[in-house]
């Protein structure tokens, strides 16, 4: 397996602008849920990170995944 290299600095930063993007739809029909995102847009969610982690890996095998909890109170983010 070929290993991935990224600033995750501006990883989280790219991915954190997706999530603004979409934060009105997202937070208006996924409240509470988990959603992985790439640089590239959402590329899954789910009601965990392992639901939102397996569509997201199904679409997208060879992408890093950011994950957050949609929602006023979100929680923290993890790169995977």
């Amino acid at each position: 397996m070929a290993s991935i290299t990224v600033n995750k600095e501006e990883f989280v930063k790219r991915c954190e602008e997706v999530y603004q993007r979409n934060k009105a739809h997202l937070e208006k029909n996924y409240n509470g849920s988990i959603v992985a995102i790439h640089e590239g847009g959402i590329a899954g969610i789910g009601e965990s990170t392992k639901e939102a982690y397996e569509e997201a890996k199904e679409k997208h095998p060879d992408k890093v995944f950011y994950f957050k909890r949609i929602g006023k109170f979100s929680a923290a983010a993890y790169v995977f």
